[in-house]
C-alpha cells in the first residue's frame, strides 16, 4: 500500500497514512472525522533546477556570511545568483575552458614527407 497525504477539514490537521489507491477519505487520528487524502508529489520532487541539491553540498555551511546562509536556508535560482557574487565567482560562459586546437600545419607537412619518402618522391 503506497503512503498518501491527508488533510482534516475539521481540526485542519495533515498526516501521512497508508491507504489503498482508490480510499479518499481516512479518519483524523487527532478529532476523528473523515480526512480528505491530497495530492502530494513526495520528497524528491524539486521545482526549482535539480543541480542546485549538488551546489549546496559544497557550500560553506559554518561560514556565517548571509549569503551563503540564505542560499542555505532556501535554495533556489536567485539565492544562487547571490551565493554566487557573495562568493565572487562566475558561471562558466559557453566555449570558455576548451583545449585549444593544435596547430596541425606542421603535423601535416610530416605526413606529407613521409607520404612522399614512402613513395619515392622525394
Amino acid at each position: 500500500m503506497p503512503l498518501y497525504d491527508f488533510a482534516c477539514p475539521a481540526c485542519g490537521a495533515r498526516f501521512e497514512d497508508m491507504a489503498a489507491s482508490d480510499e479518499t477519505a481516512r479518519p483524523c487520528p487527532d478529532c476523528g472525522s473523515p480526512a480528505k487524502r491530497t495530492l502530494s508529489v513526495g520528497r524528491s520532487y524539486r521545482a526549482d533546477a535539480p543541480w542546485i541539491e549538488s551546489v549546496t553540498a559544497v557550500a560553506e555551511k559554518d561560514s556565517g556570511k548571509p549569503h551563503v546562509e540564505a542560499f542555505l536556508a532556501a535554495p533556489s535560482r536567485a539565492t544562487y545568483r547571490d551565493w554566487m557574487r557573495g562568493e565572487g565567482i562566475r558561471p562558466q560562459e559557453p566555449g570558455e575552458n576548451r583545449r585549444p586546437t593544435p596547430d596541425a600545419a606542421p603535423l601535416r607537412q610530416a605526413v606529407l614527407e613521409r607520404f612522399h619518402a614512402r613513395r619515392g618522391l622525394v
